[in-house]
């Protein structure tokens, strides 16, 4: 259920960066959540009507990007999403040791006034 404390988050945030117009209606609400918080995307369209009630976000719309697990070897630089098929490692040259690109952002993108 931590994805009610996120949404109560990103709904705080949405309304604090709509602050400078006070009589604007905030409609949509864009956020990114990568595949690595553990943070399900289903959870957090489910929980947005209760979070958002009371806000200037209570009518907006909510849209989810969900971000796939994307790393760079640093043995080869090939960029890859790591499969558990081959151990997580490199499917060019085989190395475990690699930088992650993406998979762990959990951010309010924007707003939409």
């Amino acid at each position: 259920m931590h994805e009610m404390s996120y949404m109560i988050k990103f709904i705080n945030m949405a309304v604090e960066a709509a602050s400078d117009q006070p009589d604007s209606v905030i409609r949509t609400v864009n956020v990114r959540v990568g595949a690595m918080t553990g943070v399900l995307p289903e959870y957090l369209y489910k929980y947005f009507p209760d979070a958002a009630a009371g806000t200037r976000c209570q009518d907006a719309r909510l849209n989810v990007e969900f971000v796939q697990v994307e790393v760079k070897c640093k043995k080869c630089g090939a960029i890859y999403g790591p499969a558990k098929e081959n151990n997580y490692s490199c499917p060019a040259c085989h190395s475990i040791e690699a930088e992650y690109l993406h998979g762990r952002e959990l951010e309010l993108v924007s707003i939409e006034l």
